[in-house]
Protein backbone atom coordinates (compact mmCIF):
# COMPACT_ATOMS: atom_id res chain seq x y z
CA UNK A 1 0.00 0.00 0.00
CA UNK A 2 1.63 3.60 -1.13
CA UNK A 3 2.19 6.21 1.68
CA UNK A 4 2.14 9.78 2.07
CA UNK A 5 3.15 10.98 -1.35
CA UNK A 6 2.74 8.52 -3.80
CA UNK A 7 -0.99 8.74 -4.83
CA UNK A 8 -1.22 8.76 -8.57
CA UNK A 9 -1.11 13.00 -9.63
CA UNK A 10 -4.87 11.93 -10.57
CA UNK A 11 -5.87 10.87 -7.14
CA UNK A 12 -3.93 14.39 -5.64
CA UNK A 13 -6.55 16.63 -7.46
CA UNK A 14 -9.10 15.21 -6.10
CA UNK A 15 -7.27 14.68 -2.23
CA UNK A 16 -5.64 17.60 -2.52
CA UNK A 17 -7.25 19.45 0.33
CA UNK A 18 -7.13 16.53 2.02
CA UNK A 19 -3.41 15.24 1.43
CA UNK A 20 -2.53 19.31 2.75
CA UNK A 21 -4.44 18.61 6.20
CA UNK A 22 -0.88 16.07 6.11
CA UNK A 23 1.50 18.15 5.69
CA UNK A 24 3.15 20.10 8.61
CA UNK A 25 4.97 23.23 8.19
CA UNK A 26 6.32 26.21 9.93
CA UNK A 27 6.34 29.92 8.52
CA UNK A 28 8.96 30.44 10.73
CA UNK A 29 11.81 28.35 9.18
CA UNK A 30 14.95 29.48 7.64
CA UNK A 31 17.35 27.74 5.35
CA UNK A 32 19.63 26.82 7.95
CA UNK A 33 16.84 25.59 10.25
CA UNK A 34 16.07 23.08 7.72
CA UNK A 35 19.86 22.71 5.49
CA UNK A 36 21.95 23.17 8.75
CA UNK A 37 20.68 21.75 11.36
CA UNK A 38 23.31 18.45 11.04
CA UNK A 39 26.09 20.84 11.80
CA UNK A 40 27.73 22.25 14.86
CA UNK A 41 27.23 25.54 16.06
CA UNK A 42 31.40 25.82 16.40
CA UNK A 43 31.52 25.21 12.42
CA UNK A 44 29.16 27.72 11.17
CA UNK A 45 31.24 30.80 11.73
CA UNK A 46 31.32 33.72 9.49
CA UNK A 47 31.83 33.03 5.95
CA UNK A 48 33.01 34.81 2.99
CA UNK A 49 29.90 35.21 0.37
CA UNK A 50 30.03 32.38 -2.37
CA UNK A 51 29.39 34.25 -5.84
CA UNK A 52 25.39 33.61 -7.14
CA UNK A 53 25.05 32.13 -3.36
CA UNK A 54 22.30 33.12 -0.90
CA UNK A 55 22.47 33.28 2.88
CA UNK A 56 20.85 30.42 4.86
CA UNK A 57 18.87 33.13 6.73
CA UNK A 58 16.59 33.14 3.99
CA UNK A 59 13.21 31.75 4.36
CA UNK A 60 12.25 28.55 3.39
CA UNK A 61 8.64 27.67 2.19
CA UNK A 62 7.68 24.10 3.98
CA UNK A 63 4.20 24.24 2.70
CA UNK A 64 5.75 23.95 -0.44
CA UNK A 65 8.78 21.98 0.63
CA UNK A 66 8.32 19.31 3.62
CA UNK A 67 11.52 19.04 5.60
CA UNK A 68 11.48 15.90 6.85
CA UNK A 69 14.09 14.90 9.77
CA UNK A 70 16.47 11.60 9.41
CA UNK A 71 14.92 8.69 10.48
CA UNK A 72 11.51 10.00 9.52
CA UNK A 73 8.79 7.09 8.54
CA UNK A 74 7.78 8.69 5.24
CA UNK A 75 10.79 8.44 3.74
CA UNK A 76 10.26 4.89 3.54
CA UNK A 77 7.10 5.62 1.40
CA UNK A 78 8.51 8.59 -1.04
CA UNK A 79 8.87 7.25 -3.81
CA UNK A 80 6.93 4.17 -5.33
CA UNK A 81 8.63 0.47 -5.63
CA UNK A 82 11.66 1.34 -3.22
CA UNK A 83 13.88 4.02 -2.36
CA UNK A 84 15.91 6.71 -4.54
CA UNK A 85 19.77 6.96 -3.84
CA UNK A 86 21.63 10.49 -3.92
CA UNK A 87 24.96 9.82 -5.01
CA UNK A 88 27.20 13.21 -4.41
CA UNK A 89 30.55 13.53 -5.89
CA UNK A 90 33.17 16.18 -6.49
CA UNK A 91 36.47 16.85 -8.10
CA UNK A 92 38.10 18.11 -4.97
CA UNK A 93 40.84 19.04 -4.02
CA UNK A 94 40.62 22.81 -5.07
CA UNK A 95 43.11 25.79 -5.24
CA UNK A 96 41.51 28.53 -3.71
CA UNK A 97 40.06 30.70 -6.47
CA UNK A 98 39.48 27.88 -8.77
CA UNK A 99 36.24 25.90 -8.95
CA UNK A 100 35.17 23.10 -7.58
CA UNK A 101 32.52 20.91 -9.40
CA UNK A 102 29.53 18.52 -8.12
CA UNK A 103 27.32 16.02 -9.44
CA UNK A 104 24.61 14.12 -7.83
CA UNK A 105 23.29 11.20 -9.62
CA UNK A 106 19.88 9.66 -8.69
CA UNK A 107 19.64 5.76 -8.99
CA UNK A 108 16.33 4.41 -8.68
CA UNK A 109 14.79 1.28 -7.74
CA UNK A 110 15.67 -1.80 -9.35
CA UNK A 111 13.96 -1.61 -13.23
CA UNK A 112 13.21 2.10 -13.14
CA UNK A 113 14.54 4.65 -15.67
CA UNK A 114 14.18 8.18 -16.60
CA UNK A 115 13.26 8.03 -20.28
CA UNK A 116 13.84 11.25 -23.18
CA UNK A 117 10.46 13.17 -21.57
CA UNK A 118 12.01 13.29 -18.13
CA UNK A 119 9.58 11.02 -16.79
CA UNK A 120 9.98 8.07 -14.76
CA UNK A 121 9.28 4.58 -16.26
CA UNK A 122 9.74 0.69 -16.09
CA UNK A 123 12.70 -0.68 -17.97
CA UNK A 124 11.24 -3.07 -20.65
CA UNK A 125 14.17 -4.72 -20.76
CA UNK A 126 14.23 -5.70 -17.36
CA UNK A 127 12.16 -8.55 -16.60
CA UNK A 128 13.42 -10.09 -12.87
CA UNK A 129 10.61 -8.57 -10.82
CA UNK A 130 7.17 -10.03 -11.53
CA UNK A 131 5.62 -6.71 -9.74
CA UNK A 132 6.99 -4.45 -12.54
CA UNK A 133 5.13 -3.47 -15.55
CA UNK A 134 7.48 -2.99 -18.25
CA UNK A 135 6.96 -0.05 -20.42
CA UNK A 136 4.13 1.72 -17.93
CA UNK A 137 5.11 5.20 -15.92
CA UNK A 138 6.25 4.96 -12.49
CA UNK A 139 5.88 8.83 -12.52
CA UNK A 140 4.47 10.86 -15.41
CA UNK A 141 5.05 14.41 -15.56
CA UNK A 142 3.68 15.02 -19.00
CA UNK A 143 0.91 13.77 -18.75
CA UNK A 144 -0.85 16.04 -16.23
CA UNK A 145 1.19 19.38 -16.94
CA UNK A 146 -0.82 21.64 -18.20
CA UNK A 147 1.09 24.20 -19.03
CA UNK A 148 2.27 24.41 -22.46
CA UNK A 149 4.57 27.79 -22.85
CA UNK A 150 6.64 29.67 -20.75
CA UNK A 151 3.83 32.45 -19.41
CA UNK A 152 1.82 29.51 -18.42
CA UNK A 153 4.58 27.54 -16.40
CA UNK A 154 6.12 30.83 -14.87
CA UNK A 155 2.53 31.75 -13.20
CA UNK A 156 2.09 28.73 -11.70
CA UNK A 157 2.67 28.56 -7.89
CA UNK A 158 4.24 25.24 -7.43
CA UNK A 159 6.89 26.57 -9.87
CA UNK A 160 9.17 28.29 -7.07
CA UNK A 161 12.12 27.40 -5.24
CA UNK A 162 11.55 27.03 -1.50
CA UNK A 163 13.09 30.94 -1.02
CA UNK A 164 10.41 32.03 -3.31
CA UNK A 165 11.70 32.80 -6.30
CA UNK A 166 10.33 31.24 -9.72
CA UNK A 167 12.17 28.89 -11.96
CA UNK A 168 14.37 30.03 -14.33
CA UNK A 169 13.09 29.73 -17.80
CA UNK A 170 14.27 26.49 -19.40
CA UNK A 171 12.75 25.47 -22.75
CA UNK A 172 12.91 21.85 -21.13
CA UNK A 173 11.23 22.94 -18.11
CA UNK A 174 8.62 20.42 -18.51
CA UNK A 175 11.27 17.92 -18.36
CA UNK A 176 12.72 18.84 -15.42
CA UNK A 177 11.10 17.19 -12.40
CA UNK A 178 13.71 17.60 -9.50
CA UNK A 179 14.27 20.30 -7.48
CA UNK A 180 18.36 20.32 -6.09
CA UNK A 181 19.24 22.42 -3.07
CA UNK A 182 22.62 22.87 -2.28
CA UNK A 183 23.87 23.89 1.16
CA UNK A 184 28.05 24.99 2.55
CA UNK A 185 29.13 27.63 4.60
CA UNK A 186 26.08 28.79 5.59
CA UNK A 187 24.37 29.56 1.91
CA UNK A 188 22.33 28.02 -0.37
CA UNK A 189 21.70 27.33 -4.05
CA UNK A 190 18.86 26.15 -6.07
CA UNK A 191 18.32 24.60 -8.94
CA UNK A 192 16.09 22.56 -11.38
CA UNK A 193 17.56 19.32 -13.48
CA UNK A 194 16.73 15.58 -14.56
CA UNK A 195 17.94 12.76 -13.06
CA UNK A 196 21.23 14.16 -12.35
CA UNK A 197 22.73 17.49 -11.89
CA UNK A 198 25.57 19.45 -11.60
CA UNK A 199 26.93 22.61 -9.83
CA UNK A 200 30.25 24.22 -10.23
CA UNK A 201 31.77 26.55 -7.63
CA UNK A 202 33.66 29.39 -7.53
CA UNK A 203 36.03 29.23 -4.34
CA UNK A 204 37.94 32.95 -4.36
CA UNK A 205 35.54 33.48 -0.99
CA UNK A 206 35.94 29.77 0.57
CA UNK A 207 36.83 29.34 3.87
CA UNK A 208 40.40 27.04 3.42
CA UNK A 209 40.40 23.53 4.76
CA UNK A 210 38.20 20.47 4.59
CA UNK A 211 33.99 21.40 4.25
CA UNK A 212 30.77 19.91 3.82
CA UNK A 213 28.68 20.25 0.69
CA UNK A 214 25.18 18.81 1.23
CA UNK A 215 22.24 18.75 -0.98
CA UNK A 216 18.05 18.03 -0.98
CA UNK A 217 16.71 16.58 -3.68
CA UNK A 218 12.60 17.06 -4.19
CA UNK A 219 10.33 15.27 -6.75
CA UNK A 220 7.89 17.89 -8.29
CA UNK A 221 4.36 17.58 -7.63
CA UNK A 222 1.42 19.81 -8.63
CA UNK A 223 0.36 20.66 -4.96
CA UNK A 224 3.35 20.56 -3.37
CA UNK A 225 6.72 19.02 -4.14
CA UNK A 226 7.95 15.35 -2.29
CA UNK A 227 11.50 14.87 -0.53
CA UNK A 228 13.04 11.70 -2.04
CA UNK A 229 16.94 11.67 -1.20
CA UNK A 230 19.20 13.22 0.63
CA UNK A 231 23.20 13.52 0.64
CA UNK A 232 26.24 15.20 1.55
CA UNK A 233 30.13 14.89 1.05
CA UNK A 234 33.27 16.46 2.12
CA UNK A 235 35.50 18.73 -0.12
CA UNK A 236 39.16 20.46 0.10
CA UNK A 237 39.51 24.32 -0.45
CA UNK A 238 43.30 24.77 -0.25
CA UNK A 239 45.81 27.87 -0.94
CA UNK A 240 48.52 24.70 -1.72
CA UNK A 241 48.81 23.91 -5.89
CA UNK A 242 47.57 20.54 -5.63
CA UNK A 243 49.29 17.64 -7.50
CA UNK A 244 50.71 14.10 -7.38
CA UNK A 245 54.08 12.62 -8.94
CA UNK A 246 53.80 9.58 -10.89
CA UNK A 247 57.55 7.80 -10.58
CA UNK A 248 58.60 5.19 -12.96
CA UNK A 249 61.73 3.66 -14.43
CA UNK A 250 62.47 1.29 -17.34
CA UNK A 251 62.61 -2.51 -15.64
CA UNK A 252 61.61 -1.09 -12.32
CA UNK A 253 59.51 -4.26 -11.20
CA UNK A 254 57.44 -2.73 -8.66
CA UNK A 255 57.02 1.29 -8.78
CA UNK A 256 54.83 1.83 -5.63
CA UNK A 257 57.40 0.49 -3.31
CA UNK A 258 59.67 3.27 -3.84
CA UNK A 259 62.45 1.02 -4.58
CA UNK A 260 64.49 1.87 -7.99
CA UNK A 261 67.60 0.56 -9.75
CA UNK A 262 71.13 2.46 -9.80
CA UNK A 263 72.22 3.41 -13.00
CA UNK A 264 69.41 3.61 -14.66
CA UNK A 265 67.16 6.89 -15.59
CA UNK A 266 64.34 7.30 -13.21
CA UNK A 267 61.34 9.44 -15.29
CA UNK A 268 59.01 12.08 -12.64
CA UNK A 269 55.68 13.40 -14.33
CA UNK A 270 53.93 15.85 -12.55
CA UNK A 271 50.57 15.74 -12.09
CA UNK A 272 48.64 18.79 -11.37
CA UNK A 273 45.23 18.46 -10.40
CA UNK A 274 43.48 21.84 -12.19
CA UNK A 275 40.03 20.00 -13.46
CA UNK A 276 38.71 23.38 -14.27
CA UNK A 277 41.88 25.10 -15.50
CA UNK A 278 42.48 27.76 -13.11
CA UNK A 279 45.96 27.86 -13.76
CA UNK A 280 46.12 27.32 -17.73
CA UNK A 281 47.67 30.99 -17.91
CA UNK A 282 49.50 30.55 -15.19
CA UNK A 283 53.54 30.53 -15.70
CA UNK A 284 54.69 27.04 -13.50
CA UNK A 285 58.12 26.19 -12.74
CA UNK A 286 59.66 23.00 -10.62
CA UNK A 287 62.23 23.19 -8.49
CA UNK A 288 64.00 19.46 -7.98
CA UNK A 289 66.27 18.67 -5.33
CA UNK A 290 66.89 15.03 -5.85
CA UNK A 291 68.75 14.32 -2.40
CA UNK A 292 72.18 12.91 -3.78
CA UNK A 293 74.32 15.73 -3.88
CA UNK A 294 73.62 16.74 -7.41
CA UNK A 295 72.30 20.16 -6.58
CA UNK A 296 68.88 21.58 -7.37
CA UNK A 297 67.65 21.79 -10.33
CA UNK A 298 64.62 24.26 -11.52
CA UNK A 299 62.51 23.40 -14.68
CA UNK A 300 59.40 24.65 -16.50
CA UNK A 301 58.76 20.98 -17.57
CA UNK A 302 56.72 18.69 -15.70
CA UNK A 303 58.00 15.91 -16.83
CA UNK A 304 62.00 15.00 -15.72
CA UNK A 305 64.61 12.42 -15.36
CA UNK A 306 67.40 11.92 -13.08
CA UNK A 307 69.87 8.79 -12.78
CA UNK A 308 71.45 7.76 -9.29
CA UNK A 309 74.71 6.40 -9.56
CA UNK A 310 75.02 5.12 -6.12
CA UNK A 311 73.32 3.18 -3.91
CA UNK A 312 71.15 4.22 -0.63
CA UNK A 313 68.33 5.90 0.40
CA UNK A 314 67.63 9.46 -0.74
CA UNK A 315 65.02 12.46 0.35
CA UNK A 316 63.24 13.74 -3.06
CA UNK A 317 62.49 17.21 -2.71
CA UNK A 318 59.92 18.86 -5.31
CA UNK A 319 58.45 22.68 -5.19
CA UNK A 320 56.02 23.94 -7.75
CA UNK A 321 55.19 27.55 -8.16
CA UNK A 322 52.15 29.04 -10.15
CA UNK A 323 52.59 32.93 -10.98
CA UNK A 324 48.66 33.16 -11.33
CA UNK A 325 47.38 36.81 -13.04
CA UNK A 326 44.99 38.03 -10.32
CA UNK A 327 43.94 41.29 -8.96
CA UNK A 328 46.25 44.19 -8.37
CA UNK A 329 44.94 44.12 -4.49
CA UNK A 330 45.18 41.60 -2.13
CA UNK A 331 43.12 38.50 -2.54
CA UNK A 332 42.27 37.04 1.40
CA UNK A 333 41.17 33.67 1.88
CA UNK A 334 38.96 33.53 4.46
CA UNK A 335 40.81 31.63 7.66
CA UNK A 336 39.14 28.42 9.13
CA UNK A 337 36.65 28.66 11.79
CA UNK A 338 38.02 28.02 15.38
CA UNK A 339 37.69 24.82 15.76
CA UNK A 340 39.43 21.48 15.46
CA UNK A 341 40.10 21.05 11.81
CA UNK A 342 40.34 17.11 11.04
CA UNK A 343 43.72 15.83 9.88
CA UNK A 344 44.02 14.68 6.28
CA UNK A 345 45.95 11.45 6.32
CA UNK A 346 47.77 10.39 2.98
CA UNK A 347 46.73 6.81 2.49
CA UNK A 348 47.64 6.28 -0.85
CA UNK A 349 51.25 5.75 -2.34
CA UNK A 350 54.14 8.23 -1.45
CA UNK A 351 54.01 9.62 -4.13
CA UNK A 352 50.70 11.72 -3.45
CA UNK A 353 50.16 15.28 -1.92
CA UNK A 354 49.34 16.09 1.16
CA UNK A 355 46.63 18.63 1.21
CA UNK A 356 47.07 21.30 4.20
CA UNK A 357 44.06 22.75 5.94
CA UNK A 358 45.89 25.84 7.85
CA UNK A 359 46.24 28.96 5.65
CA UNK A 360 49.27 30.36 4.28
CA UNK A 361 49.25 34.35 3.77
CA UNK A 362 49.43 35.13 0.17
CA UNK A 363 49.66 38.68 -1.58
CA UNK A 364 49.91 39.05 -4.69
CA UNK A 365 53.57 40.03 -6.76
CA UNK A 366 54.31 43.31 -8.35
CA UNK A 367 52.37 42.78 -12.12
CA UNK A 368 49.15 41.69 -10.07
CA UNK A 369 50.69 38.11 -9.86
CA UNK A 370 49.47 35.62 -6.87
CA UNK A 371 52.20 33.28 -6.38
CA UNK A 372 50.43 29.93 -5.92
CA UNK A 373 53.26 27.15 -3.92
CA UNK A 374 53.19 22.93 -3.76
CA UNK A 375 55.32 20.67 -1.77
CA UNK A 376 56.32 17.24 -2.58
CA UNK A 377 58.75 15.06 -0.38
CA UNK A 378 59.62 11.23 -0.32
CA UNK A 379 62.05 8.92 0.27
CA UNK A 380 63.58 6.46 -2.76
CA UNK A 381 65.69 3.91 -2.00
CA UNK A 382 68.02 2.95 -5.26
CA UNK A 383 69.38 -1.38 -5.52
CA UNK A 384 71.36 -2.66 -8.03
CA UNK A 385 69.07 -4.07 -10.53
CA UNK A 386 69.10 -5.90 -14.47
CA UNK A 387 70.00 -2.98 -16.41
CA UNK A 388 69.62 -4.52 -19.94
CA UNK A 389 68.39 -8.49 -21.37
CA UNK A 390 69.63 -9.19 -24.85
CA UNK A 391 69.36 -12.31 -26.88
CA UNK A 392 72.29 -12.93 -28.69
CA UNK A 393 72.47 -16.20 -30.71
CA UNK A 394 69.57 -18.56 -31.33
CA UNK A 395 70.64 -22.10 -32.45
CA UNK A 396 68.26 -24.89 -33.87
CA UNK A 397 69.60 -28.17 -32.48
CA UNK A 398 69.49 -31.53 -34.48
CA UNK A 399 67.52 -34.25 -32.95
CA UNK A 400 66.69 -37.86 -33.56
CA UNK A 401 64.20 -39.09 -35.83
CA UNK A 402 62.69 -40.60 -32.80
CA UNK A 403 62.55 -36.88 -31.85
CA UNK A 404 61.56 -35.63 -35.13
CA UNK A 405 58.03 -34.28 -34.07
CA UNK A 406 59.83 -31.06 -31.86
CA UNK A 407 62.06 -28.79 -32.98
CA UNK A 408 64.46 -27.22 -29.91
CA UNK A 409 65.61 -24.12 -30.02
CA UNK A 410 68.83 -22.63 -27.31
CA UNK A 411 68.31 -18.65 -26.48
CA UNK A 412 71.53 -17.44 -25.87
CA UNK A 413 71.26 -14.37 -23.17
CA UNK A 414 73.36 -12.12 -22.03
CA UNK A 415 72.34 -8.73 -19.40
CA UNK A 416 73.83 -5.92 -17.77
CA UNK A 417 73.24 -4.74 -13.94
CA UNK A 418 72.77 -7.80 -11.52
CA UNK A 419 72.19 -11.50 -11.76
CA UNK A 420 68.98 -12.49 -12.01
CA UNK A 421 67.09 -15.16 -10.00
CA UNK A 422 64.33 -16.16 -12.76
CA UNK A 423 64.08 -16.44 -16.42
CA UNK A 424 60.66 -16.91 -17.50
CA UNK A 425 59.61 -17.61 -21.60
CA UNK A 426 56.52 -16.35 -22.99
CA UNK A 427 55.32 -17.72 -25.93
CA UNK A 428 52.57 -15.32 -28.27
CA UNK A 429 51.34 -15.24 -31.62
CA UNK A 430 53.09 -13.18 -34.00
CA UNK A 431 51.67 -9.70 -33.22
CA UNK A 432 52.63 -10.18 -29.16
CA UNK A 433 49.16 -9.78 -27.91
CA UNK A 434 47.57 -13.26 -27.15
CA UNK A 435 50.05 -15.54 -24.94
CA UNK A 436 49.45 -19.08 -25.18
CA UNK A 437 52.30 -20.50 -22.98
CA UNK A 438 54.93 -19.53 -20.58
CA UNK A 439 58.01 -21.28 -18.67
CA UNK A 440 59.62 -20.57 -15.95
CA UNK A 441 62.98 -21.61 -14.02
CA UNK A 442 65.20 -20.56 -11.33
CA UNK A 443 68.89 -19.04 -12.39
CA UNK A 444 71.74 -20.75 -11.26
CA UNK A 445 74.31 -18.66 -9.87
CA UNK A 446 76.94 -17.49 -11.96
CA UNK A 447 79.69 -14.79 -12.01
CA UNK A 448 78.71 -12.99 -15.00
CA UNK A 449 75.27 -12.66 -16.13
CA UNK A 450 75.66 -15.00 -19.35
CA UNK A 451 73.13 -18.30 -19.66
CA UNK A 452 71.04 -20.17 -21.92
CA UNK A 453 67.82 -21.56 -22.63
CA UNK A 454 66.69 -24.81 -24.30
CA UNK A 455 63.24 -25.06 -25.01
CA UNK A 456 61.77 -27.16 -27.24
CA UNK A 457 58.47 -26.05 -29.87
CA UNK A 458 55.63 -28.99 -30.84
CA UNK A 459 54.60 -26.94 -33.57
CA UNK A 460 55.61 -25.55 -36.87
CA UNK A 461 54.98 -21.65 -36.78
CA UNK A 462 55.63 -18.11 -36.51
CA UNK A 463 55.16 -16.65 -32.59
CA UNK A 464 56.65 -13.64 -30.81
CA UNK A 465 58.93 -14.57 -27.83
CA UNK A 466 59.46 -12.76 -24.85
CA UNK A 467 62.69 -13.42 -22.09
CA UNK A 468 62.42 -11.99 -19.18
CA UNK A 469 64.63 -11.98 -16.09
CA UNK A 470 64.08 -10.79 -12.94
CA UNK A 471 65.24 -10.43 -9.51
CA UNK A 472 63.85 -8.70 -6.24
CA UNK A 473 64.03 -5.32 -7.85
CA UNK A 474 63.85 -5.45 -10.82
CA UNK A 475 62.64 -7.31 -14.44
CA UNK A 476 64.13 -6.26 -17.99
CA UNK A 477 62.68 -8.09 -20.95
CA UNK A 478 63.80 -8.79 -24.72
CA UNK A 479 61.53 -10.01 -27.45
CA UNK A 480 62.04 -11.61 -30.74
CA UNK A 481 60.26 -13.19 -33.47
CA UNK A 482 60.90 -17.43 -34.35
CA UNK A 483 60.07 -19.32 -37.20
CA UNK A 484 59.56 -23.11 -36.60
CA UNK A 485 58.78 -25.06 -39.86
CA UNK A 486 58.30 -28.67 -38.16
CA UNK A 487 61.31 -30.85 -39.57
CA UNK A 488 64.08 -31.96 -38.26
CA UNK A 489 67.11 -30.10 -40.51
CA UNK A 490 68.00 -26.76 -39.30
CA UNK A 491 67.05 -23.73 -40.72
CA UNK A 492 67.78 -20.38 -40.65
CA UNK A 493 65.86 -17.23 -40.23
CA UNK A 494 67.79 -13.25 -40.00
CA UNK A 495 65.95 -10.72 -38.01
CA UNK A 496 65.98 -8.47 -35.35
CA UNK A 497 69.22 -8.44 -33.31
CA UNK A 498 70.57 -10.93 -35.16
CA UNK A 499 70.48 -8.86 -38.62
CA UNK A 500 73.78 -7.54 -38.72
CA UNK A 501 75.40 -10.12 -37.65
CA UNK A 502 73.70 -12.22 -40.46
CA UNK A 503 74.89 -9.55 -42.93
CA UNK A 504 78.14 -10.36 -42.03
CA UNK A 505 78.34 -13.97 -42.22
CA UNK A 506 76.76 -13.34 -46.04
CA UNK A 507 79.76 -11.52 -46.81
CA UNK A 508 81.96 -14.04 -44.90
CA UNK A 509 80.67 -16.88 -47.29
CA UNK A 510 81.19 -15.02 -50.38
CA UNK A 511 84.33 -14.38 -49.65
CA UNK A 512 85.14 -17.80 -48.95
CA UNK A 513 83.66 -19.30 -51.73
CA UNK A 514 85.78 -17.22 -53.71
CA UNK A 515 88.82 -18.19 -51.87
CA UNK A 516 87.37 -21.69 -51.80
CA UNK A 517 87.45 -21.50 -56.07
CA UNK A 518 90.76 -19.94 -56.22
CA UNK A 519 92.13 -22.57 -53.81
CA UNK A 520 91.09 -25.80 -56.01
CA UNK A 521 92.12 -23.70 -59.45
CA UNK A 522 95.45 -23.99 -58.17
CA UNK A 523 96.03 -26.59 -55.65
CA UNK A 524 95.74 -30.45 -56.27
CA UNK A 525 92.53 -32.61 -55.32
CA UNK A 526 93.88 -35.09 -53.27
CA UNK A 527 95.80 -32.01 -50.73
CA UNK A 528 92.45 -31.48 -49.44
CA UNK A 529 92.69 -35.36 -47.69
CA UNK A 530 95.64 -33.67 -45.22
CA UNK A 531 93.36 -32.38 -42.41
CA UNK A 532 90.34 -31.61 -44.72
CA UNK A 533 90.76 -28.18 -43.96
CA UNK A 534 88.55 -26.27 -46.39
CA UNK A 535 85.79 -29.35 -45.39
CA UNK A 536 86.04 -28.62 -41.66
CA UNK A 537 86.19 -24.85 -41.82
CA UNK A 538 82.81 -25.20 -44.32
CA UNK A 539 81.43 -27.74 -41.66
CA UNK A 540 82.45 -24.93 -38.93
CA UNK A 541 80.73 -22.24 -40.77
CA UNK A 542 77.60 -24.10 -41.46
CA UNK A 543 77.34 -24.96 -37.67
CA UNK A 544 77.84 -21.13 -36.64
CA UNK A 545 75.23 -19.99 -39.51
CA UNK A 546 72.81 -22.02 -40.32
CA UNK A 547 72.36 -23.10 -36.08
CA UNK A 548 68.99 -22.32 -36.62
CA UNK A 549 67.75 -18.56 -35.66
CA UNK A 550 64.46 -19.82 -35.08
CA UNK A 551 62.81 -16.48 -34.72
CA UNK A 552 59.02 -17.49 -34.77
CA UNK A 553 57.44 -19.59 -31.83
CA UNK A 554 55.22 -22.16 -30.89
CA UNK A 555 54.80 -24.46 -27.96
CA UNK A 556 57.02 -24.22 -25.06
CA UNK A 557 58.19 -27.05 -23.16
CA UNK A 558 61.33 -26.98 -20.66
CA UNK A 559 63.84 -29.38 -21.33
CA UNK A 560 66.62 -30.75 -18.70
CA UNK A 561 70.60 -29.68 -18.99
CA UNK A 562 70.29 -26.25 -20.05
CA UNK A 563 67.82 -23.67 -18.46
Amino acid sequence: MLGWGLKDEAEERHTGTKANEKIRYSNNKGFHDVMGHRRSSASMGHHGRLHGWSPDTHHWNEKLYPAWEDGDSRWDNCWKGGKVVALLTSDSPALIGSNVTFVVTLQFPKCQKEDENGDIVYDSNCKNDSSVYPGQYVYNWTEWTNCSDWSECGNATENVFPDGRPFPYHHNLQRNNFIYVFYTLGQYYQQTGRSAAILSLNTTNATLGIQLMEVSVYRRGRKWHTPVAKSSGIYIVTDQIPFYVNISQKNDRNASDGIFIKDSPITFDVRIHDPSKYLNSSAISYKWNFGDGSGSYVSNNPLISHTYTLQGNFSLNLTVKADVPGPCTPVTPTPPAPVTTPTVIDTTAANATDVPTAPVPTAPGKNCLIYRYGHYNTTITIVEGILEVNIIQMTNIQVSTAESENSMVDFVIACQGSIPTDACTTVADPSCTETQNMVCDKVTTTDQCLLTLRRSFSEPGTYCVNITLNDDASLALASTLVSVDGVTRSTTTVQGVLLSVGLLMVLAIAVTILLHKKYKQYRPLERNVNGGGVSVYFNHLKAVLFSGNNEKDPLLKSKAGII
